[in-house]
C-alpha cells in the first residue's frame, strides 16, 4: 500500500497536498501489465481520479480490491 504523510505529501494528479479529512485514495503496488499500473503505489484525491475515465475505472478496481479483501 503506498505509504503518504498527511498534509505533506502530494496527489500526483494534480501536484496539490494531500490533506487530513479529504477523500484520498491509495492504490497498492501493482503489476507493470496491469493497465492501472500508472496509479502504482501512490496516493490521490478521488475528485482528481475521477475527472477521467481510467481514473473511475481505476477508483472502481480499488472499491473492489478491497471489498474482495474483506470478504
Amino acid at each position: 500500500m503506498a505509504i503518504i504523510f498527511l498534509n505533506q505529501s502530494e496527489c500526483t494528479i494534480c501536484n496539490q497536498t494531500l490533506n487530513e479529512g479529504e477523500d484520498i485514495l491509495l492504490f497498492p503496488p501493482l503489476l507493470k501489465n496491469n493497465k492501472f499500473y500508472i496509479f502504482n503505489d501512490s496516493g490521490f484525491h478521488r475528485s482528481c481520479l475521477e475527472k477521467s475515465e481510467l481514473g473511475k475505472e481505476a477508483v472502481k478496481f480499488l472499491e473492489e480490491l478491497y471489498q474482495s479483501k474483506n470478504n
